[in-house]
C-alpha cells in the first residue's frame, strides 16, 4: 500500500512539473517591388521578407524603405552603364577598394575596384532573383537589442557564400532604425553592408577601410562622392556590423 501511494505521488509530481515551452517568435511577410533593372536575366516582380513582428509599424516601414533604396541603388548602377559603360559607384569603388575584391565563390583574381563592383552587383542580381523566385530560403529580418553580451550594432548578417540560394537575412536593432536624427541613406549603406556578408565578402573585424566590404558600402553612405578632407571613416563604419 505504500509503495502503491508512493508510486501515486510521484505521478502527481511529474503531472505538476513545468515543462519548458519553445517561443516561436512569429514574422510578418513584406513584399517590396523589384525595380525593372538593364540585367540579361528575367527579374521578379517583387521580393519576399519575413520582418520579426516585435518590429512597430513605424520600424517596419523604415526597413521596407531601405530595402527599397538597396534596390534603387543595384538599379542605378545598372542604368548608368547601359547609359555610359559605367557606373558611378564602379568609380568611387575603383577609388578607394584595394582588399578582398572578389567574394569567397569568385575565382578569378580582380584588378580593379571598377571590375569588384561590376561582379558584386552581378552577385546581387542573383541574390534578388534567388529570393524573388522562391530559390533561396525564406529572408528573416531578425529583431535584436545590443545588451552586456551583445554589443551595439545597427544592421548585421551572418556570413554566407552562394548567392544563388542563400537568403538576405539580416539582424536589426530597433533602436538604430527609430533614430531621427540618422539619414536613411546611412541606414542604407548599413544595410548594403549586412547585405554584402551575405553575398560572400569578407573583412578583418572591426577593419573596413580599403576593404571592399568597407568602402563599398561607404559609397553607398555618400551616394558615391568622393571621401570628404578631414573627414574620418569612423563617420560611416561606426554603423557597419
Amino acid at each position: 500500500m505504500i509503495r502503491k501511494t508512493r508510486r501515486l505521488a510521484q505521478r502527481q509530481d511529474s503531472l505538476l512539473q513545468v515543462k519548458p515551452v519553445r517561443i516561436s517568435q512569429s514574422f510578418t511577410r513584406i513584399l517590396v517591388p523589384v525595380p525593372a533593372a538593364e540585367v540579361d536575366v528575367a527579374l521578379p516582380a517583387n521580393m519576399t521578407f519575413f520582418v520579426d513582428n516585435r518590429f512597430t509599424s513605424t520600424q517596419r516601414g523604415r526597413i521596407r524603405t531601405l530595402i527599397s533604396r538597396c534596390l534603387e541603388f543595384w538599379r542605378l548602377h545598372y542604368e548608368q552603364i547601359a547609359e555610359n559603360g559605367r557606373s558611378n559607384y564602379q568609380n568611387c569603388v575603383n577609388t578607394y577598394a584595394r582588399f578582398n575584391l572578389a567574394p569567397v565563390w569568385f575565382d578569378a583574381k580582380l584588378a580593379t575596384g571598377s571590375a569588384a563592383a561590376a561582379v558584386q552587383m552581378d552577385g546581387l542580381t542573383r541574390m534578388i532573383v534567388a529570393n524573388g523566385f522562391g530559390r533561396a530560403a525564406r529572408a528573416q529580418i531578425m529583431y535584436q537589442l545590443p545588451s552586456s553580451t551583445v554589443p551595439n550594432f545597427t544592421i548585421k548578417a551572418v556570413n554566407a557564400s552562394n548567392p544563388d540560394v542563400s537568403p538576405l537575412s539580416v539582424t536589426v536593432n530597433p533602436r538604430a532604425i527609430s533614430r531621427t536624427d540618422l539619414l536613411n541613406v546611412t541606414l542604407t549603406g548599413s544595410l548594403f553592408h549586412a547585405w554584402l556578408h551575405r553575398e560572400g565578402y569578407r573583412h578583418p573585424s572591426r577593419v573596413y577601410t580599403s576593404y571592399m566590404a568597407g568602402e563599398a558600402s561607404m559609397c553607398v553612405m555618400r551616394n558615391n562622392a568622393n571621401k570628404t578632407p578631414g573627414v574620418p571613416d569612423s563617420r560611416f563604419t561606426v554603423f557597419l556590423d
